[in-house]
């Protein structure tokens, strides 16, 4: 019998420094190919974003994020759009709108890819793996 380990998903998770709410993961900072964390956007309410870097979740679980360091302003090169998934050939498959993540090591294993509105509501979003 094999078991899947336990995968984490990130978006809403509520963040908290030590007994604080901070606000709720609002977006996932990835790298350019889709495998590791390099942040987090947290956002309460109408104020602005906050950034919280990888190195700055201490852990992440099922119901919260728990954070080591106060969130800061996000820096320029975090904008955070959405990320494209495509083919060998280029060809845009749709694009990521969550991750789920190995809670012990940040990395993700699986992206939720969205083909745009009318697909969502037809067969909803796509897991997808490599």
């Amino acid at each position: 019998m094999t078991c899947e380990m336990r995968l984490t998903r990130v978006l809403g998770l509520p963040a908290i420094l030590g007994e604080r709410l901070l606000g709720h993961v609002e977006r996932t900072a990835l790298d350019p190919r889709l495998r590791h964390l390099r942040g987090l956007v947290i956002r309460r309410g109408l104020g602005g974003a906050r950034w919280v870097s990888r190195e700055g979740v201490s852990v992440l679980g099922d119901v919260s994020v728990v954070l080591q360091s106060v969130p800061v302003r996000p820096p320029k090169d975090a904008d955070c759009p959405l990320g494209r998934v495509t083919d060998e050939s280029g060809l845009t498959l749709g694009r990521v709108t969550d991750a789920w993540l190995r809670p012990d090591t940040l990395e993700i294993t699986a992206l939720e890819v969205t083909l745009g509105p009318l697909e969502d509501l037809r067969r909803g979003r796509l897991r997808v793996r490599d």
